[in-house]
């Protein structure tokens, strides 16, 4: 008999859940998406974030039946909120933008440096962890070792 794995943030530990308010105003639970997860944090004065946004935009367009991307905007790094609001609308944003206001999300999942992105299968495991941008090609080759 398998036992749950525990809640943590090493690759096949269940990745901590939460809820934050998003963008668009509604709640966003992690452990209510059923299916795999790129979960990013960003900021919008990053400039790898930025060369990053556009890569899972597209992907994103093309797979959001089989995926989702959640990506956390860390207010608490913010210089305004208008900066990321601008940002949002510049890049057009198509996926779930959490806001986590006051860091406690980023710092729960340890991020360091952005962007990080948690690959999380459709069972609420972390598969794979990545630090810096990640292109189309690479968030693609991700999710399909996780399918």
């Amino acid at each position: 008999m398998e036992s749950d794995p525990e809640t943590g943030l090493d690759i096949g530990s269940k990745a901590p859940d939460f809820t934050l308010q998003g963008y668009d105003g509604e709640a966003i639970s992690l452990n209510a998406i059923d299916k795999p997860v790129m979960l990013n944090f960003w900021a919008s004065w990053c400039p790898p974030c930025k060369a990053e946004m556009p890569h899972m935009k597209n992907f994103y367009e093309k797979n959001k039946d089989e995926v989702e991307i959640v990506a956390v905007n860390m207010m608490h790094q913010e210089s305004s909120e208008q900066d990321m609001m601008k940002f949002y609308k510049e890049y057009g944003l198509n996926f779930p933008v959490p806001i986590d206001e006051d860091g406690m999300v980023s710092t729960t999942y340890q991020v360091v440096s952005i962007p990080t992105s948690y690959f999380i299968d459709s069972e609420g495991i972390i598969v794979s962890k990545y630090t810096g941008p990640m292109t189309e090609t690479s968030i693609s080759e991700t999710f399909k070792r996780i399918k």
